[in-house]
């Protein structure tokens, strides 16, 4: 019946719109396919991080705009929104970075702002991460006739697939960006029993173990979700698969997850088995999901360090520590030589 109401409405609009409207409509289609299989793939070829959350800052909107010309570009924007989001959220490391050292230093007043202007930074990230989990959600129940968290889609398409890890994955980041900008945003909280769901549906080996760790993730920071559950060998076993595939995503997973706990133990093991895989071969096709996954880890990194030195992680020294035993003392002023 869904099906049929859906298709009495898309003919209906077909029949009322102008000769102009339908030539925009399927202009519109076309562009946004090409943008889908044509552009996105040498897209995540790029490992450039910076690049990438800037291009999808500076044309998202201009993506959006398809819709003034009938089009739907609600899955470009799952992806382009949760890009966005990446560089929001290094202005917000940057800003709790300046908090600590404050903090340390004792200057109130510049901790107080510093924390106020992550605070900020983190709204704009959870306004990002929402709209891209919304977009997901509300356009791939339409395309295929399932209710998100609770029943699973038969995907056609590679390209839905991604878009549906990456939305569901925007919207646990979403919870967690507004929790730390409390909760300014309203975003709900009924968002990760649903992502949780939503991951068995995909084949986690094809998506390098990512779908199996992030429902971990979730099963560590959801009151009463780890009981019965084995999460660190899930960690464990889809780091491994992850290690493989050449797409590092379960690590990050692993150490948000022991972040949360306040684990720092195993936080610092997530961060050295990242850096430190053996003849490591990073994914030719996902290269920059892997180096958002570095840049992610580099920011949990700088944040102990900055904590415990003042300053963040030095150079080439992800995966090492500040009071590592038996290793060469790091001399931070020989980098400036």
């Amino acid at each position: 019946m869904t099906r049929i109401l859906t298709a009495s409405v898309v003919a209906l609009s077909t029949l009322t719109m102008s000769g102009c409207a339908l030539l925009e409509s399927a202009t519109s289609g076309v562009t946004l396919n090409i943008l889908e299989e044509g552009f996105t793939p040498p897209a995540l070829k790029n490992g450039d991080v910076d690049m990438g959350c800037t291009f999808a800052t500076a044309n998202g909107p201009l993506v959006g705009a398809a819709r003034n010309f009938y089009g739907d570009p609600s899955l470009m924007e799952t992806v382009l929104l949760q890009a966005s989001a990446v560089c929001s959220d290094a202005r917000a490391i940057e800003e709790e970075l300046r908090y600590i050292r404050a903090s340390r230093e004792k200057r109130s007043d510049e901790a107080q702002d510093a924390r106020i202007a992550q605070k900020r930074l983190m709204a704009v990230s959870a306004h990002r991460q929402v709209g891209s989990f919304d977009r997901m959600r509300v356009k791939l129940e339409q395309k295929y006739f399932f209710k998100y968290g609770s029943t699973c889609p038969k995907f056609k398409r590679d390209f839905d697939e991604m878009v549906y890890l990456l939305g569901s994955i925007s919207g646990l980041q979403a919870v967690q960006s507004d929790m730390g900008a409390q909760q300014s945003v309203g975003v709900s909280l009924d968002i990760p029993p649903q992502v949780e769901f939503a991951m068995t549906c995909l084949d986690n080996k094809k998506w390098w173990g990512a779908p199996q760790a992030l429902r971990a993730a979730i099963w560590s920071i959801v009151p009463g979700g780890s009981e019965g559950k084995d999460i660190k060998g899930t960690f464990e076993a889809n780091m491994a698969i992850g290690e493989k595939a050449g797409v590092r995503l379960p690590h990050v997973m692993a150490a948000l997850a022991a972040q949360s706990a306040d684990d720092t133990a195993a936080v610092r093991a997530a961060i050295k088995r990242f850096a430190t895989v053996e003849n490591f071969k990073v994914s030719s096709d996902y290269r920059l999901v892997d180096a958002i996954a570095e840049a992610q880890m580099v920011i949990i990194s700088d944040r102990m360090w900055t904590q415990n030195t003042g300053t963040r992680t030095p150079i080439n020294s992800l995966g090492k520590f500040w009071d590592d035993k038996g290793e060469k003392a790091i001399d931070a002023d020989s980098f400036l030589k």
